[in-house]
């Protein structure tokens, strides 16, 4: 073989094989699994299903057309958030994500977005779906548009995962929103300031098999819904995402349904909890909030059914103070009065009505009574073997009675 054929031999078996290239039949893709719409717009393609719901159908124990009674007054106390007090939840919307991860960040994506908004006697429900991920930029438009028709937002954990999530994923894509002029309701905070002293946690899923009477059939773990997506960007087969679309159904729905139940909750707390647990804990959150008039009917309830003795006297002492500070003096002596005759000693009944008695109607002989019985009874514990808080309180008293004593010897 000479150095020409040799060439010729070396140049063949270095060629690499000429194949045709077949790419991968799609068998099943989103748009024959899923029921939507391939819209085409200047930035490229983006898959959108819609759904309508009848607004006079139940989701669980809930009617949706109750969505109509509420008012915004009663969406502030739930959330805490003084920017609800002109909500319209006609003009809101209610959304929920699914992610690539739960970790955030710049390399976590949205790959499916739902959001519920009314219209007439429909709720419509719309969902955003990433196909692969040379389409955010489609889907985000799309999403986009839909926002700048509405006012405010619902979600279940969004301030602190889907909206940030999503506010990352527009700046990437150099897409201007304005999430900022946007109420926003967090269902996740106001379930918690009812119901996490009770439940064991204040899941979505645990509200709706306790709360709102919702079974999911078919339903696929959140846990699991990363790792379905990717297995989808592998084969491009669809079929599983059925129960990814269901999931973020369902979670829309519930949103809508657990508004209306807070709302109930606050409007007539007494009608709506009958858990002790949960009324003190929609008490508490009225304190916290500074709107002790709501509070004060819910302790007077408590008061008035509890038979443990010390939480009873506990739940009046809170309420004596709430009493104190909204101008309700009267009544806040006659409770401090009743704490002081029911026994099972406390200091607090005594300390307020010997403020009142000396300070407020300058009655010293009833404020010296009521310190010398304080005393008696402190000394009476610290015989017993009682709590090491019986010197403080002594030391309090006695200093109160030695003013006393000399304003009366003046």
């Amino acid at each position: 073989m000479n150095i020409k054929e040799k060439l010729k031999f070396l140049d063949q078996i270095n060629k690499p094989e000429k194949r045709n290239y077949q790419p991968r039949e799609l068998t099943h893709p989103i748009d024959q699994v899923i029921d939507g719409e391939i819209f085409l717009s200047s930035y490229g393609e983006s898959f959108v299903r819609t759904t309508k719901f009848n607004i006079k159908e139940n989701h669980g124990s809930v009617n949706l057309n109750q969505i109509d009674e509420i008012a915004p007054y009663f969406l502030k106390l739930a959330g805490k958030d003084e920017n609800l007090i002109d909500i319209d939840l006609r003009k809101s919307l209610f959304f929920d994500t699914e992610t690539t991860g739960l970790a955030g960040g710049s390399g976590t994506h949205i790959f499916l977005a739902g959001f519920g908004f009314f219209e007439k006697e429909r709720f419509i429900l719309k969902q955003f779906f990433l196909r692969d991920f040379p389409e955010e930029l489609t889907m985000l438009h799309k999403i986009n548009e839909l926002l700048a028709q509405f006012d405010s937002l619902v979600s279940f954990n969004g301030k602190s995962y889907d909206l940030p999530l999503l506010k990352s994923r527009f700046t990437l894509n150099r897409i201007k929103h304005n999430f900022s002029r946007m109420p926003h309701l967090d269902l996740l905070h106001a379930s918690r300031r009812i119901w996490k002293n009770r439940l064991p946690d204040c899941t979505l899923n645990t509200l709706e098999r306790i709360i709102l009477g919702v079974f999911r059939d078919g339903d696929v773990p959140s846990n699991l819904i990363p790792a379905m997506y990717f297995e989808y960007l592998r084969t491009k087969d669809a079929r599983p995402l059925k129960k990814i679309f269901y999931h973020n159904e369902i979670d829309i729905l519930s949103l809508v349904s657990l508004t209306i139940v807070l709302h109930q909750i606050h409007k007539s707390p007494l009608e709506q909890l009958s858990h002790k647990t949960d009324l003190l804990t929609l008490a508490k959150h009225y304190e916290n909030m500074n709107h002790w008039e709501q509070s004060i009917p819910i302790y007077q309830r408590l008061i008035n059914t509890e038979t443990n003795l010390s939480e009873k006297k506990e739940m009046g002492i809170l309420l004596g103070y709430i009493y104190k500070r909204t101008g309700k003096i009267e009544k806040a002596v006659q409770l401090w009065s009743e704490l002081i005759e029911e026994g099972n000693f406390r200091i607090e009944p005594y300390e307020e009505l010997a403020k009142y008695y000396e300070h407020r109607i300058s009655d010293l002989k009833k404020a010296e009574q009521i310190v010398i019985e304080a005393l008696k009874n402190l000394e009476l514990i610290e015989e017993l073997g009682g709590a090491d808080f019986t010197t403080q309180y002594k030391d309090s008293m006695t200093y109160r009675f030695e003013r006393i004593k000399r304003n009366l010897n003046r």
